[in-house]
């Protein structure tokens, strides 16, 4: 179960005035005498004994103020001293046995109303009617401090009484005879010392609890009564914390002569033993001999604490830093110093839980009860507790929080200068632009400013690298992100440079806080280059493209003459002899592409043609490639003189410049022993 720092609930300061009444009434009255001023001290007794460490008991008795409203009590008790010398004091006490003056409570009230406690306690145990008569008692008491609590005991039929008000902590007990005192001052006791009785089967001497206690307290009343311990279920046998203290009834009422022989009710003997111990729930029993009655006081170990759920109803585990928003606050008690929930109990009676809340320094303004919604903002949370239990018990404690909240970044332009671009230079270029981040709509603080980390910038440029390395600074002034433009390796390059459109995803983890947002900025650009300056790239690459263009287009069949496909490098050449007698022959011509003309562009294809053998002693065709395949004769000049060779039937002096032939031509050429014949598409 999660739960928020269980508070130690810490034993109250407390400080209990009691104005005892020691006129002669209590030992005699109407000439008979009387215990009464026995049972007031048995009492005193046992307030005293039940004195916690941070009690004080201030004993005022009435006829030490006949004149006087003000003055020391009689007797000072400190719960630090030890339950037997208080006691002890309070037995040993000798009054004067005169009247009922009222003043000793108004003296004791104001006394009390200048102590500073965290229970302030008027006590006042009498018989009669105070003095002077027709005193406004009850007025006094409705018109007191708010702080100051009263218990006013009436002992025997004609004590005076007052009017009980339990929402102004006026509270009223009276008792006709001593059976009752003692039943009454048991009730009184636990109300002033926040005890409560539990029921002790009177056989067995045992009582049980089914939540944890921190004190028991045994209060055993008999002529030989002894308390020797408690002991649980499992054998284990708790002594008390100190040696039991005994409580009894005085011998000696008063210092004034008329009153030698007081009457004494002697059954007025008991031991109050305290045990401060862990006592796990369970049964316990009570070792006790010489006991007519047994009572048995408790306080729970008990501390309060707290579960917080949040909108979708889920306990919140992790209570170290709350995110601000609705909460419903639930509070619970939990053994003292542990976070095991205590379970429901009628030892605790109906249980009230009123807690005040302090956010950032201000106080709510309801107080809140278990279940409530409480809606906490960013910074310091206080929640003082106090849960009242079983009408006049309380426990207390105090739960501090750190609550935080997730905060958004905003972005606005604080300085926003205009760059142009020259010739390799930035205008401007020294002057950042600025941009202004808020926190949560507001202003960073220093320390803030401290701990944000710059995001990593996009930068979008239209197209145009020449500035994507900008600078961003994390200014000294808390918020301020100074962007610094720079040129690429501090040139410019071909392109138009344009508005810069700068964004980012920002988020970071502060403590337990997240801090996120988008960041964007628009940065001016204006290029005042040339056209020439920012296009010169797209003019280089549109030459590029034209060169290329243009020497591809010096390859078609519209600028670039090839020969024939089907011409052959090695053609055949076919001799036929005059003399019948020699047989047909085969030998090897030749065409030579030149390589140049075959690569150049817009460049007609050249090239030589062997048509005859060497031993033929004629020259070698000159060819130039022409349009649609086809080729021509260029060095016809040499052969105007030769009449032995023809082509395609047409002596080769005949030819007219600018022929143009095919592959299919047949040249002959006539020598003295016969015909050489070659058809330059016809492989060897």
């Amino acid at each position: 179960m999660p739960a928020v720092n269980a508070g130690n609930s810490e034993m109250p300061t407390r400080v209990i005035n009691v104005v005892y009444d020691d006129s002669g009434s209590m030992i005699k009255t109407n000439g008979a005498l009387v215990d009464t001023w026995c049972q007031a001290k048995y009492a005193m007794e046992v307030f005293a004994a039940m004195l916690g460490e941070k009690d004080t008991m201030n004993v005022y008795c009435m006829n030490k103020f006949e004149a006087t409203t003000s003055g020391a009590p009689e007797l000072t008790l400190n719960g630090g001293d030890g339950s037997s010398i208080n006691v002890q004091k309070v037995h040993n006490m000798l009054t004067r046995a005169g009247n009922t003056p009222f003043n000793s409570v108004i003296a004791a009230y104001e006394s009390l109303k200048k102590v500073t406690a965290d229970e302030k306690w008027l006590v006042v145990l009498t018989d009669g009617e105070f003095q002077p008569e027709n005193t406004d008692v009850n007025g006094y008491f409705n018109a007191k401090d708010p702080s100051v609590k009263v218990m006013f005991l009436g002992m025997g039929p004609d004590a005076q009484g007052i009017k009980a008000d339990e929402s102004k902590n006026i509270f009223f007990e009276k008792a006709q005879n001593n059976k009752e005192i003692l039943n009454k001052i048991t009730g009184i006791c636990t109300r002033i010392f926040n005890s409560n009785r539990l029921e002790v089967n009177a056989s067995t001497k045992v009582c049980s609890f089914d939540i944890p206690m921190g004190e028991l307290t045994v209060f055993a009343q008999g002529a030989n009564v002894t308390i020797n311990g408690i002991k649980a279920e499992d054998g284990t046998v708790y002594k008390s914390s100190s040696n039991p203290v005994v409580v009894k009834y005085s011998e000696k009422a008063t210092s004034n002569p008329n009153y030698p022989e007081p009457l004494i009710d002697k059954s007025l003997l008991g031991c109050i033993a305290v045990f401060k111990e862990d006592f796990a729930a369970g049964a316990y029993t009570i070792d006790v001999s010489g006991a007519e009655t047994i009572e048995v006081f408790y306080k729970p170990n008990i501390e309060i604490s707290a579960l917080l759920k949040n909108g979708e109803g889920e306990e919140v585990n992790d209570l170290s830093d709350l995110e601000a928003g609705d909460y419903v606050i639930e509070f619970f008690f939990v053994k003292g110093g542990t976070n095991e929930r205590v379970p429901v109990s009628k030892l605790l009676g109906d249980v009230q839980y009123e807690a005040t809340v302090v956010n950032n320094g201000k106080k709510l303004d309801k107080s809140y009860s278990s279940g409530d919604t409480i809606s906490i903002e960013e910074g310091g949370l206080d929640i003082d507790v106090i849960a009242r239990y079983l009408k006049y018990n309380s426990v207390s404690t105090h739960l501090g929080f750190s609550i935080f909240k997730n905060k958004g970044i905003n972005a606005e332009i604080a300085a926003n200068p205009t760059y142009e671009i020259a010739t390799d230079s930035i205008v401007n270029g020294d002057t950042p632009t600025q941009i202004k981040l808020l926190l949560d709509s507001r202003e960073f603080t220093a320390e803030e400013w401290a701990q944000f980390e710059l995001p990593e910038f996009n930068v979008e440029t239209g197209g145009n690298k020449g500035m994507k390395d900008l600078r961003f600074e994390k200014s000294e002034q808390p918020g301020i992100i100074n962007i610094f433009p720079s040129l690429k390796d501090g040139k410019t390059t071909p392109g138009t440079y344009k508005e810069l459109n700068i964004s980012a995803s920002y988020s970071q983890q502060i403590g337990a806080e997240t801090w996120s947002g988008d960041i964007n900025a628009v940065v001016p650009v204006t290029d005042t280059r040339s056209w020439m300056e920012q296009n010169i790239d797209k003019i280089i690459k549109a030459a590029v493209a034209g060169t290329i263009l243009f020497i591809l287009l010096g390859y078609t069949p519209l600028f670039k003459k090839r020969f024939p496909k089907d011409l052959v490098p090695n053609p055949r050449i076919d001799f036929r002899p005059n003399d019948f007698l020699v047989e047909n022959s085969k030998k090897r011509g030749s065409f030579k592409k030149k390589t140049l003309s075959a690569i150049l562009p817009f460049c007609a294809e050249r090239g030589t043609l062997k048509y005859a053998p060497p031993d033929a002693m004629v020259p070698s065709f000159k060819l130039k490639a022409v349009s649609g395949r086809r080729m021509e004769i260029t060095n016809l000049d040499i052969f105007r003189e030769i009449s032995n060779i023809t082509v395609i039937g047409v002596k080769i002096k005949d030819i007219k410049k600018h022929r143009p032939f095919g592959s299919s031509i047949t040249i002959k050429t006539e020598v003295a022993t016969g015909v050489h014949t070659c058809n330059p598409r016809t492989k060897y």
